[in-house]
């Protein structure tokens, strides 16, 4: 039978461990995903704000402001990172799914399986190499070029941010697939809670 979450998320998932583990980490990771995304949402709105103030200020008052420009950057970075993990959670990621629509569920759920594994992978690799080059750029006091002149590591640390929340969604999606329910959740019309999307 289905398990409702803390979150509200509907998990139909096997009494096994790994299922055990998902009911534990879904309610984190739901919690997180969602307060990130909201951050990228107010993101869309400050980089929305300061464009129009940016083009009023230049074609209506004549004194354009070019540090927005560099602003709407670092912003966009944000947006990125805070967002990539949410739509890879509700399944809103770009995929080929000519041949996985035609799969049954049980291959389906072996395919979906693999590219959560691809996604861990590419999230440890944004984890370590991120922190690296955050950290080399910290040591040689780099700084942004621009306008706008901040250290660059605190820029370079939302790579391995991102890589983090991205590396605990997949995580999650296998422990699901594992036990007994399916990759992705998504959110009902009424934003009330997340379900799990069934095959």
């Amino acid at each position: 039978m289905p398990i409702e979450t803390s979150t509200g998320s509907t998990e139909p998932c096997f009494d096994n461990r790994a299922a055990r583990l998902c009911r534990r980490l879904s309610p984190v990771v739901a919690a997180l995903t969602t307060l990130f995304m909201a951050v990228s949402a107010l993101g869309v709105l400050v980089a929305m704000l300061l464009i129009g103030y940016s083009v009023i200020a230049r074609y209506l008052l004549g004194s354009p402001s070019l540090w927005i420009d560099d602003v709407v950057t670092f912003v966009l970075v944000g947006i990125v990172m805070c967002a990539t993990a949410s739509a890879l959670r509700e399944g809103r990621h770009l995929s080929v799914d000519l041949m996985t629509e035609r799969l049954g569920q049980g291959r389906r759920r072996w395919v979906q399986a693999w590219s959560m594994v691809a996604v861990l992978v590419v999230a440890l690799f944004l984890i370590i190499d991120g922190w690296q080059t955050a950290m080399f750029s910290k040591m040689l006091g780099m700084t942004t070029i621009g306008y706008v002149q901040v250290p660059l590591y605190l820029l370079q640390l939302m790579i391995p941010f991102g890589g983090v929340m991205l590396a605990m969604v997949a995580l999650e999606s296998l422990l699901r697939l594992a036990g007994g329910g399916q990759a992705f959740v998504v959110v009902d019309a009424d934003h009330s809670h997340a379900r799990e999307v069934r095959s």
